[in-house]
């Protein structure tokens, strides 16, 4: 059997070690990469046998750590591979080859992120680990958790194609007054306080998170006040867009 044959008829399979935890409930607003999003934070609820804290001895040692996922909700058996892709920092149009993207719509839908660690801890029999900059949603099967490592994994010369620039908010994020008296009625648990949802909110919403066409002048201008909704955790948000450039919060229900 020549290689290529061995090669077409190999099966792996992944058994995940726990799922990702994380405000977001629905793929709208997730953020496209998870750099620089200290105030998300979210945790990994390991599966046993994978949650034996033993698992995880020496990881305070690190500040970083990269996570394997799969995108579960990518996943389409009814569609064949495609080579091609619409990456949206590209505006949504132009076609790349899917092995020189980022894409959720991958030959074996595998995701990877680069995290901030926090801590680890044991919680109602279940291990957890907390990281800040999470990018993924809630339920995500994870695979692998590895250490960031500096030496190997900073390449201070590396080029980065069309993504060679890292996004930045985009948006100035203004919340209306009585949107701030409705979060105060709001039965917050202990985790959340006003302050810390409020910095989420901004931090989500400023970096846009609509497609790329809806950013386009003529899509405005046909869609004046358009409302859009990001649900984090247990609120639905509601906002709306105002010549790019400010995302007025204008409503926010538990």
């Amino acid at each position: 059997m020549s290689n290529q044959s061995a090669a077409n008829q190999l099966s792996i399979e992944c058994h995940p070690i726990g799922e990702m935890i994380t405000p977001f409930t629905q793929k709208f607003g997730i953020p496209r990469q998870s750099s620089g999003l200290t105030a998300i934070p979210g945790y990994i609820k390991l599966f046993p046998p994978y949650d034996d804290i033993n698992g995880f001895r020496g990881i305070d040692d690190f500040s970083h750590l990269w996570i394997v996922f799969q995108f579960d909700q990518s996943i389409d058996t009814t569609h064949t591979y495609s080579p091609l892709v619409r990456p949206p920092r590209l505006g949504g149009n132009e076609k790349i080859g899917v092995f020189a993207s980022r894409s959720s719509f991958r030959p074996n839908n595998i995701g990877l992120s680069k995290v901030k660690y926090s801590h680890i801890e044991r919680v109602d029999g279940e291990t957890r680990l907390h990281i800040l900059g999470v990018d993924c949603l809630s339920g995500t099967p994870i695979l692998d958790i590895k250490p960031y490592v500096t030496y190997a994994d900073n390449e201070p010369d590396a080029q980065s194609g069309f993504a060679d620039n890292a996004p930045v908010p985009t948006l100035i994020v203004i919340f209306a007054e009585d949107v701030l008296t409705q979060l105060d009625t709001c039965n917050l648990p202990e985790t959340h306080t006003k302050s810390s949802l409020l910095a989420l909110i901004e931090q989500v919403i400023a970096f846009d998170p609509r497609p790329a066409y809806h950013q386009k002048p003529d899509y405005q201008a046909q869609n004046p006040n358009k409302t859009y909704h990001i649900r984090l955790f247990y609120l639905d948000i509601e906002f709306i867009i105002e010549n790019n450039k400010q995302a007025h919060i204008i409503n926010i229900q538990a």
